[in-house]
């Protein structure tokens, strides 16, 4: 009978059945309305349906952020890696084991004439622009882009050229922007920017296999020298980033069995390195003639590069891999890497040294490096690390030892595709979160006034009639607010513990 009757009061007042679609307020005012002319237990059954319609729009915004962080292992992550040489442009289901779905890269040089120059950095840029557009309409949209990049970088989100490469010494991208091209074509994606080594250093902490360590240090060594640094899981960045590649260093100088070989040009008579250098930032100095005189203490990048190294030799580049172990360059090239990890050490103390890059390949360099590095300790640390163990502080990259297109780099950039993406859904999981926090502080006072007036009713139900007009009214609205809480805030509260749990802390 009281279903019936129910079903009659809905009909003879149809704007019940629309309270559904009603905000809070305008509901409210609904149930104002009908209050004079509705029992209390009729009020309660309207706001019920009312509830369900506002418990499933609620909950399907959290289902929805909950069906975005479950297709996290089958997200499709690419990686823009800027190197000296060249951009890659990779796409990956997942990060952690990477599944290489396609990639692509872009050289920043070409041939022409019989001559190598330079290629327009916008031109470069603009390719893997276009490669990514290409990709989307073949495999679907990609769920965040991660941008790695030699440096110097403008990491900073306020200024006006972040996304920026800025000061580099290589030739034709000063002060280019990387990041916004991909942020114009590529509208509401997650995009993240920071420098190559650094997001590698984050992506050896994660996921480099070198035990339970907090901090990480990452050298590449190649066209270019950089250096990244990880603390507690983040990349280490303060008024610009880690630029350890041009730190100054003593020049080498031979050990006398290797000073007394003529076929050394590249050492003076008594043995100290006499090469210029290529960095024009930290390599010469002004003479008091105001000439260009070689620096005591230039940058390990002029000095101990791919282009030094060949330079000594009087080879190209590409005729490096034919120099044999036995060259007594690798002696001096260990040198002026292990000054560089032997001021990261006393300066950062980081668990983890990691050396990559192309010059790396050469396996010969790691057991020298490591020698030299104990020698420059002076045994200053009593740490096993420096000492029975040093091959586990100063060691290879894992990724680099692995054939294919995902290498250290490219890790790196996946990382930080992943991590913006995570960073997406936080935003707005904390938005829900307080807005479920405003919602149980309603209901604790709604509940307030909901047992005063508890405490003025008769015990018989039936009796509640007798009740004054206005009395009865106020009681069906705070039982009706009762409701809309108990409903909508443990519900939502339930489904932001079970997010909250699948989401990775920062």
């Amino acid at each position: 009978e009281r279903e019936r009757e129910r079903e009659r009061e809905r009909e003879r007042q149809p704007e019940k059945a629309q309270a559904m679609a009603l905000t809070p307020e305008a509901m409210q005012a609904v149930l104002s309305r009908e209050s004079g002319r509705s029992s209390a237990r009729s009020s309660i059954s309207t706001i019920r349906r009312c509830n369900q319609a506002r418990f499933s729009r609620t909950t399907s915004d959290f289902a929805r952020l909950l069906e975005k962080k479950n297709q996290q292992s089958r997200a499709l992550f690419a990686c823009v890696e800027g190197g000296g040489q060249s951009f890659l442009v990779l796409v990956s289901e997942g990060v952690n084991p990477p599944k290489e779905i396609d990639s692509c890269r872009f050289y920043t040089t070409e041939k022409k004439n019989g001559r190598t120059i330079q290629r327009k950095a916008e031109d470069v840029i603009n390719d893997c622009v276009q490669w990514l557009k290409v990709f989307e309409t073949r495999h679907g949209k990609v769920t965040s882009i991660g941008i790695v990049s030699f440096g110097p970088c403008d990491l900073n989100h306020h200024s006006t050229t972040y996304g920026y490469i800025t000061t580099t010494p290589k030739e034709g991208w000063q002060n280019t922007d990387v990041v916004g091209p991909f942020a114009r074509a590529f509208k509401g994606t997650p995009i993240g920017f920071d420098t190559d080594v650094n997001m590698v250093a984050v992506s050896e902490y994660a996921h480099g296999n070198h035990g339970a360590i907090s901090s990480a240090a990452y050298i590449t060594v190649g066209t270019g020298i950089g250096v990244g640094m990880c603390t507690n899981g983040k990349a280490v960045h303060g008024l610009v980033h880690p630029e350890g590649g041009h730190i100054r260093v003593p020049r080498y100088i031979a050990p006398s069995h290797i000073a007394k070989k003529s076929e050394n040009k590249y050492l003076n008579p008594k043995g100290v390195d006499n090469y210029g250098g290529n960095c024009n930032f930290h390599c010469y100095e002004k003479g008091e003639d105001g000439s260009k005189v070689h620096s005591m203490y230039p940058c390990v990048e002029g000095m101990a590069n791919s282009d030094a190294i060949a330079d000594r030799l009087g080879i190209e580049k590409s005729q490096l891999k034919d120099v044999g172990d036995d060259s007594d360059v690798w002696d001096l090239e260990a040198y002026y890497l292990a000054q560089l990890c032997i001021s990261i050490t006393f300066l950062m103390s980081p668990e983890v040294i990691v050396i990559g890059g192309g010059v790396m390949n050469r396996e010969i360099l790691f057991p020298k490096i490591r020698a030299h590095f104990k020698k420059l300790l002076g045994g200053y640390f009593k740490n096993t690390q420096f000492n029975t163990d040093i091959d586990k502080y100063i060691r290879r990259s894992q990724f680099d030892m692995v054939k294919g297109s995902v290498h250290a780099g490219v890790m790196g950039g996946l990382e930080l595709a992943k991590r913006v993406w995570e960073l997406s859904d936080r935003y707005m999981l904390r938005k829900q979160a307080k807005k479920i926090e405003q919602l149980h502080s309603a209901l604790l006072q709604k509940e307030a006034e909901a047992e005063t007036l508890h405490s003025l009713q008769p015990q018989s139900v039936a009796s509640s009639a007798e009740i004054s007009p206005g009395l009865s009214s106020s009681y069906g609205q705070a039982l009706s607010m009762v409701t809309i809480g108990l409903g909508v805030g443990f519900a939502a509260a339930l489904s932001t513990v079970v997010l909250m749990k699948k989401v990775v802390k920062l």
